[in-house]
């Protein structure tokens, strides 16, 4: 796993998507966005998780937000 790497979660036709920038497909699809969301910090280690919303826009966590 990468550490300090920057993460999306984007939503998907099947779901949420968890990919890095700039990746053309996602590395997994989860069914909840708690579920992706959880995931991406994994992957992102203390780097920078960008979150879609609903509605489009993003917010973005780190883990000095937590």
């Amino acid at each position: 796993m990468a550490k300090n790497a920057e993460v999306f979660v984007k939503k998907h036709p099947d779901g949420w998507a968890v990919s890095k920038p700039n990746a053309e497909r996602a590395s997994a699809v989860y069914g909840t966005q708690a579920e992706a969301i959880q995931r991406a910090h994994e992957i992102a280690g203390r780097g920078t998780v960008h979150i879609q919303g609903r509605h489009g826009q993003f917010r973005t966590e780190t883990p000095f937000d937590k």
